[in-house]
């Protein structure tokens, strides 16, 4: 059981980190639209292969040539090379450069970070390889949630009484809150303060 509690603060850790990531794509999207760099209405994924490479050159100041430009993209991204190059005829500014480098840089520690804590949940799941197994074989459940489910509820449901104890405990049975064609007024948990 304590192996199963110590993957739970992984799996909240690396939550928080994609959600800071989130945040700083976010902020590059946003310096990008102020310097009129339109490279989302032609890449799906900025932050994908070609999108990278583009905004990795425009970091390092480099003038974008339309040879240059072919390197940078592959071959799955669907806009054309001429369509890519109007969308980074924008005018970025030195302020814009600097704050870009900011928040890419932190990008990069992030997804460094939530790497190397993935391969750490992975090994600490490695004694449940065939339970995180049969859980991602489920429709909509993927290694991640598949992690998450093992964390909380272990792997031994001899615990439960039944599938709708289980149920009950992890919080997604649904209430009953209605009596003879009536729906009863249903109060608000009590807040506690500390």
């Amino acid at each position: 059981m304590t192996k199963l509690l110590s993957i739970s603060p992984h799996l909240n850790y690396r939550k928080k980190l994609i959600h800071h990531r989130t945040s700083e794509q976010n902020r590059i999207h946003k310096i990008l639209q102020d310097a009129n760099i339109k490279l989302t209405s032609v890449l799906s994924d900025i932050f994908g292969v070609s999108g990278r490479r583009i905004l990795e050159a425009i970091l390092n100041g480099e003038k974008i040539e339309t040879d240059g430009l072919r390197k940078m993209v592959d071959w799955r991204a669907k806009a054309s090379i001429t369509d890519i190059a109007h969308a980074i005829n924008g005018r970025i500014r030195r302020h814009h450069r600097d704050m870009l480098s900011y928040h890419w840089e932190h990008m990069s520690y992030l997804e460094q970070t939530i790497e190397e804590l993935e391969k750490q949940i992975d090994q600490l799941l490695s004694p449940y390889r065939k339970e995180v197994e049969l859980l991602d074989g489920i429709p909509g459940v993927n290694k991640a949630a598949a992690a998450t489910f093992i964390a909380e509820m272990a792997v031994d449901m001899s615990v439960f009484k039944s599938a709708k104890h289980l149920a009950s405990w992890a919080g997604v049975s649904p209430g009953n809150y209605e009596s003879a064609g009536k729906k009863k007024r249903v109060k608000p948990h009590k807040e506690i303060k500390l």
